[in-house]
């Protein structure tokens, strides 16, 4: 009969493959002295295959359909880390898919063994697409590259730019006017050049009250230095804000008065890319929660400050109780309706600086800042109770139920991680004590256990 660590086992690594599954990552296996390889279905649909399609597989297989220009870089990463030289292997790659058309994946990867000799042996690792942020990546090059060139033209040639070509004067008296601005000065700070020119501050008072007082510092700064003056900030224009880069190179006068020659740049798309971009690196797509790797940054600030000044957190860590049921029953298009009305009525509860991070599959997790235990298992007690009450539209009869585990910062500790264990402990707990229930991690249970 086997034993009780042979079912923990089958546990675990039925959890491990159902956090795989929510992360939609491909997995593969290399054994590097036989060539043999093991890829799960993900793996081949990323490339619009079926496994079954592929077969039979081997190394090969990934050789055949990567780009060849990334293979080499592979290559390189992989004998780096078979050396010893990088904890992980890691490298982005374009694969042709079975339409034509490349997608670009994201290969991570570890040697889990060598042979007596000393030699890899096999390595495992995912395999996740990432098409869509290169593309973001690729059209916010572009875009600066555009801009940067814009910027060369204008100082080759004095010729209107997007945006305004100015010359900006302070006088020793301390009275500013622009003696040239162009048309485009209407269109982002909402004043004329004629005003601008009778009176230099009502300029300013386009700019974003946060930002002011940054920009006069840099002014400022140029004006003392010599050094050109390059700022970025936001301007308000009828209730609109958007975000300008304004260049200038100074010019002293005999009479202390300094004239600045230059250009300012409407760069709101530019931002608004950098914002999508950096949105679709720390978010998860199907929640609008926090990534694993956005959460663990965070909990990461969190620990070093408590390492600093002692200020404490919590963390809440849980997840669905019978969720398979869910997918297996409804289909997993209604799984993702529970994973998304959850984290939307979740969110509703966080306080300002609170995160909310989905760890993997449906297992979630929220960073509580300056939170102490009996805090932490109300609001544990709240989130429970309102997932308990949530109805789903069209599917009148479904009921969800969430297993918390809280766990407390703890000064001793060496690693950011540890509260994360100490949480998903008590969460067992919850589990094997009946579920849909909030439990406290206690050390005295540790010790016991």
């Amino acid at each position: 009969m086997p034993s009780h660590s042979f079912y923990l086992q089958q546990d675990e690594a039925s959890r491990l493959k159902t956090i795989l599954e929510g992360t939609g990552a491909g997995t593969w296996e290399w054994n590097v002295q036989t060539g043999e390889t093991i890829f799960n279905e993900r793996w081949a649909e990323i490339i619009g295959y079926s496994l079954e399609e592929l077969q039979p597989v081997s190394i090969d297989t990934w050789m055949k359909h990567a780009h060849p220009d990334d293979l080499a870089l592979s290559e390189q990463k992989l004998t780096a880390h078979f050396r010893g030289d990088s904890e992980y292997y890691e490298c982005e790659a374009r694969m042709r898919h079975r339409d034509g058309y490349w997608v670009w994946v994201r290969d991570y990867g570890r040697l889990v063994s060598r042979t007596l000799e000393g030699e890899p042996e096999w390595i495992s690792g995912t395999h996740i697409e990432i098409s869509s942020s290169k593309q973001y990546e690729q059209r916010l090059e572009q875009i600066k590259a555009e801009q940067q060139q814009t910027i060369q033209r204008f100082e080759k040639m004095a010729s209107l730019l997007p945006g305004v070509v100015f010359q900006f004067e302070i006088r020793p008296d301390g009275t500013m006017t622009f003696p040239y601005a162009s048309a485009g000065i209407e269109r982002v700070y909402g004043v004329t050049p004629e005003q601008a020119l009778a009176d230099g501050t009502i300029v300013f008072q386009a700019i974003h009250p946060e930002d002011r007082g940054f920009v006069e510092q840099t002014i400022n700064h140029s004006k003392k230095s010599g050094e050109n003056w390059v700022c970025e900030y936001r301007v308000i224009n009828e209730g609109v804000v958007s975000w300008v880069l304004g260049r200038s190179k100074p010019e002293f006068k005999p009479d202390g008065t300094v004239i600045w020659h230059g250009a300012i740049l409407d760069i709101t798309s530019q931002k608004t890319l950098e914002e999508e971009l950096r949105q679709t690196s720390t978010t998860d797509d199907l929640t609008g929660a926090a990534n694993r790797r956005r959460f663990t940054e965070v909990l990461s600030w969190e620990f070093e400050r408590l390492k600093r000044n002692g200020a404490g957190y919590a963390v809440v860590l849980f997840d669905f109780d019978w969720f398979k049921r869910v997918n297996d029953h409804y289909g997993h298009h209604v799984g993702d309706l529970v994973l998304r009305e959850t984290a939307h009525r979740i969110k509703n509860e966080l306080r300002t600086g609170d995160t909310l991070g989905r760890i993997g599959g449906e297992e979630f997790a929220v960073l509580l800042p300056q939170c102490d235990e009996n805090s932490a298992r109300q609001f544990a007690e709240r989130l429970r109770r309102s997932v308990e009450q949530l109805r789903f539209i069209g599917f009148d009869e479904l009921r969800g139920t969430i297993t918390c585990g809280v766990a407390i910062s703890d000064r001793t500790d060496e690693k950011p991680s540890q509260i994360l264990v100490r949480a998903d402990q008590a969460m067992y707990r919850g589990k094997a004590q009946g579920r849909n229930q909030v439990v406290v991690f206690d050390y005295k249970d540790q010790a016991s256990g």
